[in-house]
């Protein structure tokens, strides 16, 4: 297959995929490389790993990785396939069950394919079960593309991939060891290594016994006005149990260097959506805030909302250790504030009053206040206090995050964050910087 083909065949399916981070920005599918074949040719589907490079006219790129199955014959299945491509059909193989069944057949014992330019390891620390496990992909919205394996097991193929480890198989792999159960057992997982460089393409973990999303449960409540309360302390003792597991690498940086760090992503948002920029001066102060302060900082989840939880009947269970997509990968493996999970929990929180029937009506602003702050003092315990200054803080860089996160992605949405900016903008024009939350 030739570029021009790859591009024609794979560019309209990548640039709508919801894991296609380079919404508006006008990129291109410059080249296709392979890596070797999980699954050879010969039998009736044969599957490989590609990694597709997108190249954007400002000069940026980024690096996505296509899982593709390729068969002689047209599945005759109801497989969805993306085209015909020299006499073979081609599908995206975690849509595609009889793909999966072979990929997964892979997965149980350590394995090598290929060399140091191009290759493909399988790393298994624990056996999956010995059961058939029958592959499902999963449809919803997310950043990744899992694949359900029965009902034991889940793999999740990476999309946007960077060198290195992936934070998600590291942190969630650190945390069981240091006995923390609030988060998925790991399998095992893959790597790959092009022209000697190595990129983790998958995990296999633990698939959780009936889970119930946490964005949805908390939408739901608040549209029908019913208590959450009790699940919101839950997951500020989840939260503060992963801390915790994570706690052993903490040390501390000036919270000037924070408050520049901020104030350069509030840049960098500003140039996306232009529309934050009525707002630079207000959030600017309210970085300012934390100025000649020493902060501690460690490993902490990086990208923590409603929708990295899951409801089980063993208890709530936190997923999902990558980071903040938009964020560079050096961004993502730096040590940070916890406040900047628990910022984003409340930020989340926020965002679920957005299934109120009146978002801004006082029964959804209540409910956003106790929901709110029953998390915090969860979290916080008896002998923890909000420090104002540091969750302000955080929750206004969350909230440039999401009015950028939304522009590219849900333009809809955008006037969810923006509330919150103009709301911390707000109070910052009353207070002189200070944040008025009452320390709980």
């Amino acid at each position: 297959m030739n570029a021009s083909q790859a591009e024609a065949l794979w560019w309209p399916h990548v640039r709508e995929a919801r894991w296609f981070q380079g919404k508006g920005r006008d990129g291109e599918l410059s080249g296709i490389r392979p890596l070797p074949w999980l699954v050879p040719p010969g039998g009736v589907v044969a599957v490989r790993p590609e990694l597709a490079q997108i190249s954007y006219p400002d000069g940026g790129s980024e690096l996505y990785q296509l899982l593709v199955a390729y068969r002689d014959t047209r599945p005759a299945d109801g497989t969805e396939v993306l085209g015909e491509v020299d006499g073979q059909w081609i599908s995206d193989a975690p849509r595609d069950p009889e793909a999966m069944e072979a990929v997964t057949a892979l997965l149980r014992t350590d394995t090598t394919i290929g060399g140091s330019d191009a290759g493909v390891t399988v790393r298994v620390v624990s056996p999956l079960p010995a059961e058939h496990l029958s592959p499902r992909w999963y449809s919803g919205q997310q950043s990744n593309t899992n694949v359900f394996l029965g009902a034991k097991a889940l793999v999740k193929i990476f999309r946007k991939l960077e060198p290195g480890e992936n934070r998600d198989v590291v942190v969630t792999r650190r945390l069981r060891e240091a006995g923390v159960d609030d988060v998925p057992d790991v399998y095992g997982w893959v790597e790959g290594t092009l022209s000697g460089v190595r990129y983790d393409l998958a995990v296999i973990t633990e698939q959780l016994r009936d889970p119930q999303d946490g964005w949805g449960l908390a939408c739901e409540a608040c549209r029908t006005g019913t208590d959450f309360t009790t699940h919101a302390a839950a997951l500020g003792r989840a939260l503060a149990a992963v801390h915790e597991g994570l706690a052993s690498d903490g040390t501390t940086v000036p919270g000037d260097a924070i408050a520049d760090q901020m104030s350069q992503r509030l840049e960098t948002a500003a140039a996306a959506a232009g529309v934050l920029t009525a707002y630079l001066p207000a959030l600017s102060r309210c970085f300012d805030a934390l100025r000649g302060r020493v902060v501690p900082v460690q490993s902490v989840h990086g990208d923590f909302h409603l929708g990295q939880t899951l409801l089980t009947p063993e208890g709530w269970r936190i997923i999902d250790f990558e980071g903040e997509p938009l964020k560079s990968f050096a961004e993502r493996q730096a040590p940070d504030s916890v406040w900047r999970d628990v910022a984003g929990m409340t930020r989340s929180i926020s965002y679920a009053t957005s299934a109120h029937p009146d978002p801004t009506s006082e029964e959804a602003m209540n409910w956003l206040t106790l929901t709110r702050d029953a998390f915090l003092r969860a979290y916080c315990g008896v002998q923890t206090q909000v420090d104002v200054d540091l969750l302000s803080a955080y929750e206004a860089d969350k909230a440039a995050y999401e009015v950028v996160y939304e522009t590219r992605n849900r333009p809809d949405w955008v006037t969810i964050p923006l509330r919150a900016i103009q709301h911390v903008t707000q109070e910052v024009t009353l207070h002189g910087g200070k944040q008025p939350h009452a320390h709980l």
